[in-house]
């Protein structure tokens, strides 16, 4: 496994730029967020910050696996330390039940002290899991597909809500879809506890999920997600993020972006930990398109571009849900935008370099003569034309053709175009254009028929090579 960065910085104990969070009753037992509580995942291989409020003055000593740490309550009443990394929990199968460990906090003032403990923790990867409804939607309601395992017996998969649970039968049908598939593979793969911070809302827009900083306090209604589900657990130690939002933006179309940026901005310089990991899900398709309008730009196909053009942040990384979409705003297929979401994390944090972490992803196009050649990323192994059904695996079907594949010609008429696979380009023209100028790719709401991927079964997404 690849070497974890240890991101210790004395600035990870302060947090001084954050805003403040609104502390509970004051009581010499200590009183923490949320996220600490029984059955908890403490993240390996980074500092552990732990924190919370007692009286003013009073003495904290936290322990926690042979490690003992101490400070003061300030002014305020709050206190934080941070424990040293440590080593995962290393499980033997998924099914494991490896023995959890204790945290004890201990506040002493004027004589009287008081104690309090969670058991059952865990070491292992924690990874936070926000959006809207598509990343919200529990797993009753679409579990795993026919054939795979239904028990949902994995006692070192944990999922925080209003407090830390652990995975069971009668447990997960509240947890996330996406995010079980996603923390299934990847304990699978690792075998390590894997921990899970669920904080999505349907119906959200993204300006509820970004940061309030210090300063002029515009509405509370603009950071209500930000300040009820993500300010009380700021500064948890975290892998990095999953990202499932952009439904209820669409109108925003490419105006999406600079919220994109400001929102993994945002959390990244508040939670102080650097830039990490944050994987988002390109919105899927819905309804149906016309078929007479080959420049396309219906419905989602703005907002998708600017999902796409989000990959020049640092650290991202997106998966496609172009061959999974349906009539309804909520594909039941949530099964494999969780697998998809594991392998970026896969290859990229724990290096599984042999898996292609994504679909194709237009890099540059080059006009020759009459035709253009489009360039992918993620398609060393080359390009393939399937056909996707249900749950299962995309089926190569070599004599299709390319539907919702146009080309613009020197006058700007858009006409739709022939595509041909060229190993691992694709050959974009139409018999009509003889000087082409740009190419784009199911640029639409709902592309039926959608099938381009690369050889490892993973759908390409839309592109546009010009502006609007």
């Amino acid at each position: 496994m690849k070497k974890f960065l240890a991101i210790i910085v004395a600035a990870t104990l302060l947090h001084a730029q954050e805003p403040p969070q609104e502390p509970p009753p004051l009581t010499l037992e200590a009183r923490c967020s949320h996220a600490f509580s029984d059955h908890a995942v403490f993240q390996q291989n980074l500092a552990v910050p732990v924190w919370g409020w007692s009286l003013p003055q009073a003495k904290v000593k936290v322990t926690f696996h042979q490690q003992t740490k101490t400070t003061t309550a300030g002014e305020d009443g709050s206190w934080r330390i941070a424990l040293d990394p440590m080593p995962a929990d290393k499980l033997t199968s998924v099914n494991a039940a490896p023995s959890g460990r204790a945290l004890t906090i201990n506040t002493q003032l004027n004589g009287k002290q008081a104690t309090k403990t969670f058991t059952d923790i865990l070491i292992g990867e924690v990874w936070l899991c926000s959006g809207q409804s598509n990343m919200a939607g529990p797993f009753r309601r679409a579990p795993y597909p026919p054939g795979s395992d239904k028990e949902a017996n994995y006692p070192a998969l944990r999922n925080l809500q209003k407090e830390w649970s652990v995975c069971t039968p009668q447990s997960v049908g509240n947890y996330s879809r996406v995010a079980v598939s996603f923390a299934r593979e990847l304990q699978r793969e690792l075998m390590v506890p894997i921990g899970l911070i669920q904080a999505a809302v349907g119906g959200t827009q993204i300006e509820s999920w970004i940061a309030k900083t210090p300063g002029p306090d515009v509405t509370k209604l603009k950071y209500e997600c930000f300040l009820e589900h993500i300010q009380p657990i700021v500064g948890y130690a975290i892998r990095g993020s999953i990202w499932y939002q952009g439904e209820g933006n669409v109108k925003d179309k490419r105006d999406y972006l600079p919220k994109m940026k400001q929102l993994i901005e945002g959390w990244r310089t508040i939670w102080k930990q650097g830039d990490f990991p944050f994987y988002y899900v390109q919105i899927a398709p819905i309804g149906e398109s016309p078929t007479d309008n080959p420049a396309g730009g219906e419905g989602r196909a703005e907002i998708r571009n600017a999902q796409l053009e989000a990959l020049s942040i640092k650290n991202t990384g997106m998966v496609v849900t172009m061959d999974i979409g349906d009539q309804k705003e909520h594909p039941l297929n949530k099964h494999d935008i969780g697998l998809r979401l594991s392998r970026l994390a896969l290859h990229h944090d724990y290096d599984r370099k042999d898996l292609i972490p994504s679909g194709p992803i237009y890099q540059s196009h080059k006009i020759e003569g009459s035709t253009i050649r489009v360039k992918f990323q993620y398609t060393q192994k080359g390009l393939m034309l399937a056909k996707k059904d249900g749950y299962n695996p995309p089926v190569p079907t070599p004599d299709a053709t390319i539907p919702w594949l146009s080309i613009q010609s020197k006058n700007g008429t858009w006409h739709w175009a022939d595509g041909k696979i060229d190993g691992s380009d694709l050959l974009v023209s139409h018999k009509d254009v003889k000087e082409p100028i740009a190419v784009r790719f199911a640029y639409t709401d709902q592309p039926t028929g959608f099938n381009l991927y690369n050889t490892d079964a993973l759908p390409a997404s839309p592109f546009t090579t010009c502006g609007y």
